[in-house]
């Protein structure tokens, strides 16, 4: 009779491609347990232990995580093909999440690419909303139709992707740090510079009927999701550029006062 062969842990390691460390891990959450132990307590294996670990293998390389292979080896009568639907259902789900991530990267290369540096801040509120860019789209569908202004201001927000933007939101951060006035020139002529660069862009989405309540001031908007639409500014960040919008409007009309005297 032929004596089974059995492996020490570093042959089996050999073996079979899995690291020590790995089979000592099988071991402890109770996944692959040695075929026996030494009465020094090395662990030992047998061919059986190949096939097992063969098994483990093979749905682990299906995506199953090592408490589902567990699972399924205590229950082995079970219906594999169920499994197989189940994984290829999440597999395409991550599949599809990995797509994503992977456009969401490209998009945020464009942004950063160019001379002007954009914030690691900057980024991650535009990474975020690039992530949550479906969802944040139902959200406009559902509500941005509630008002002209919660229209626009809609619109507004989807332009924070804009790699303009992104950047013109760095700089003004960097005035911010620099401890700035809301009235020093330079200042002043970065937020003009934004107001004439989305000028353009929001303009083509607003028709002659609905300018009318904006310039009267009419109808409120909604307040935002603000999950789905971070904010690249602090409270007190926002509250400095609203003291810059009202010093550089303040000037506009002072200086159309001028020109009528």
């Amino acid at each position: 009779m032929t004596m089974e062969k059995k492996y020490s842990i570093g042959e089996f390691a050999k073996l079979t491609g899995i690291t020590e460390r790995t089979l000592r891990h099988y071991d402890q959450i109770g996944l692959l347990k040695p075929s026996e132990y030494t009465e020094h307590g090395h662990r030992k294996y047998n061919n059986h232990s190949i096939a097992e670990l063969q098994k483990i293998l093979m749905l682990k390389f299906l995506d199953l995580s090592l408490e589902e292979i567990s699972e399924y080896l205590k229950q082995p009568e079970q219906d594999f093909s169920k499994i197989l639907d189940h994984q290829a259902r999440m597999l395409e789900e991550k599949r599809k999440q990995i797509e994503t991530v992977l456009q969401t990267i490209s998009r945020v290369q464009g942004t950063v690419s160019g001379p002007e540096s954009v914030d690691p801040d900057s980024l991650l509120v535009l990474i975020h909303a690039l992530k949550n860019e479906e969802e944040r789209n139902r959200w406009i569908n559902e509500h941005a139709g509630d008002s002209v202004n919660n229209k626009l201001h809609s619109y507004i927000v989807q332009l924070e992707s804009d790699k303009e933007m992104a950047t013109w939101n760095s700089q003004m951060k960097r005035f911010i740090r620099e401890g700035r006035k809301p009235s020093d020139p330079e200042v002043l002529e970065h937020t003009e510079a934004m107001v004439s660069m989305m000028k353009p862009l929001v303009e083509p989405h607003l028709d002659d009927e609905a300018k009318k309540p904006l310039a009267n001031n009419d109808g409120s908007f909604e307040e935002l999701h603000p999950y789905l639409f971070p904010s690249a500014f602090t409270k007190e960040e926002e509250k400095f550029m609203e003291k810059v919008m009202d010093e550089l409007i303040s000037r506009k009309i002072n200086l159309s006062q001028h020109d009528r005297s």
